[in-house]
């Protein structure tokens, strides 16, 4: 007997209205609610590996001046400053210099820029350039080996004590990989603002479509210094993801004391060391904060846990302090409430995020969850 030259979808159609004219109506019915369930939505959890029971919450800062690059405080005093304030992991990032270990504090120097600045802005700096050592264990902080290499690109060096640059980003990069750091491009509106021709998003999209250890992006800087970066981080996933997430980072990026404080970032740890920390930071378990008051404002809200449920297609957040939840994918928001079920929404690409706003416009915001195709039904 020949083929029926008619698609597949075709005979699909032609075999219905055959066992409608056949056996009725409800035998069709019956024929479709047999046939297979829909697949699971693919949601790439990027906090699939944490134990929210087992886990400690540890604010981080990394991004940090002192007065060996550009910075106004002394090394010693930066990290008090941070020990005061909370902090458990902390990152001094001085500009092509490794301002680490902290127990050799007491044998470096100020940098020319410090100097300077000595002579003709007095009252901005120090009293001197004594440096004292500190004991990050003793003080119950986690000290990351890291500094700001001008790429001429700013990026952070973390977890190697690389401190030279190239003529180009790309080369730079390249050595960075080379050295096994991980790195994150710091403050992009800086770039984007004053270079536009140059620093298109297709620069940044080639740059993570290279360099598989450049793992993030600093969407708040001192405080909100560049709101067009947010931005920049939603065009970015929505050409990458969810093959190729980019993980968002909030940094004081402090040169002085009126920078602590506003920006940080909370990584739910099973111990407070470097191997679970760098996990986390290359694999996105972690989340940002945005305090605009910084000490003296309200407390940012807290996510307790995530869950996910594929074959539901929901993600639920457990959440602490929050007055509004909203759903962003694309730039734009799709939800709001701490719970998204993805079979609700219009049709989802690539990924989805959550902000968590609480008093004062504090916000605290997970990473991208990627999805593996379109979802979403428009409703029930």
């Amino acid at each position: 007997m020949p083929e029926p030259s008619h698609p597949p979808s075709s005979r699909f159609s032609h075999i219905r209205r055959t066992l409608g004219t056949a056996l009725g109506v409800g035998a069709v019915a019956l024929l479709a609610a047999c046939q297979a369930p829909p697949a699971e939505i693919q949601i790439q959890n990027p906090y699939a590996g944490v134990d929210w029971d087992g886990s400690t919450q540890y604010k981080a800062n990394l991004h940090t001046h002192t007065t060996r690059s550009d910075g106004r405080i002394n090394p010693q005093e930066v990290v008090d400053h941070y020990h005061r304030m909370g902090y458990q992991i902390l990152a001094i990032t001085d500009h092509n210099e490794v301002t680490y270990p902290w127990s050799g504090f007491s044998a470096m120097e100020p940098s020319t820029t410090s100097l300077n600045r000595m002579e003709s802005q007095p009252e901005n700096m120090p009293e001197d350039f004594v440096y004292e050592d500190r004991d990050p264990s003793s003080l119950g902080i986690l000290a990351i080996q890291a500094n700001e290499v001008s790429a001429p690109h700013h990026v952070g060096s973390y977890f190697s004590d690389f401190n030279d640059r190239a003529d180009t980003e790309e080369e730079t990069l390249r050595r960075l990989e080379q050295a096994g750091a991980t790195v994150v491009l710091f403050h992009p509106g800086r770039y984007t603002d004053r270079a536009p021709e140059t620093y298109t998003d297709e620069w940044y999209l080639n740059q993570y479509r290279t360099f598989a250890n450049v793992v993030g992006i600093e969407i708040y800087n001192q405080g909100d210094r560049y709101p067009t970066d947010r931005g920049l981080w939603d065009r970015l996933l929505t050409e990458l993801m969810p093959e190729r997430p980019v993980w968002a980072y909030s940094n004081d990026d402090m040169h002085s004391a009126g920078h602590l404080g506003r920006n940080w970032n909370v990584f739910p740890l099973p111990e407070l060391s470097h191997e679970p920390l760098r996990a986390a930071m290359e694999e996105g378990r972690f989340f940002w904060v945005y305090a605009p008051e910084g000490e003296s404002g309200p407390t940012p809200p807290a996510i307790r846990s995530i869950q996910v449920d594929e074959r539901r297609g929901t993600i639920d957040l457990d959440v602490v302090g929050g007055e509004r939840i909203y759903w962003i994918s694309r730039g734009d928001t799709i939800r709001t409430g701490a719970a998204l079920d993805l079979t609700e929404v219009e049709t989802v690409e690539g990924y989805v995020r959550a902000e968590v706003w609480g008093p004062g416009n504090t916000i605290t915001g997970t990473q991208p969850f990627g999805l593996g195709a379109s979802v979403g039904s428009g409703g029930r």
